[in-house]
């Protein structure tokens, strides 16, 4: 997390004056490495997600994950709807925020018999949408933004 202050050189001062700028937004990024043969394995018979045909698990997730990183449109009003999504890796970090470098995916050998590379490596970075003050900092570090009602579904009770 960057911490941004300005300094201005005071008249009668030795030392400059720092006013507070801005800090962050925190940003999270992410790599993971897709294995067809072990998504298939470990969602079949218990993902209650519908494949296409030719498709397996690990395109159902390219698919939903290419979604986050493009905007909604409100018809309404107008608005560009920049989607938001939680990051969490273990009890360690909690981001709430916006994905601010699109989705890569690299892919890589071996090609399987269905004709699709048996590798997929996907990376995302995601960009914090909420501030946060030294307090809060304090009190939940790198978990920070998660409500009552969410620690309560990941069992995080105090």
């Amino acid at each position: 997390m960057q911490s941004n202050f300005a300094q201005t050189s005071a008249l009668g001062r030795t030392a400059p004056v720092y006013t507070f700028s801005n800090s962050g937004p925190r940003q999270v990024q992410i790599e993971i490495p897709l294995h067809r043969d072990i998504m298939d394995e470990i969602n079949t018979g218990i993902s209650n997600s519908k494949l296409g045909e030719g498709e397996d698990y690990v395109d159902n997730l390219l698919k939903a994950l290419q979604a986050i990183a493009v905007p909604r449109y409100n018809l309404t009003n107008k608005a560009v709807e920049p989607p938001l999504v939680a990051i969490r890796i273990s009890n360690e970090i909690f981001v709430k925020g916006v994905v601010t470098s699109g989705i890569a995916i690299t892919y890589e050998k071996p090609i399987l018999s269905n004709g699709k590379y048996a590798m997929i490596k996907l990376s995302i970075t995601v960009s914090e949408v909420d501030p946060y003050d030294a307090t809060e900092v304090f009190k939940n570090g790198g978990f920070r933004g998660v409500v009552q009602s969410l620690r309560q579904g990941m069992n995080l009770e105090e």
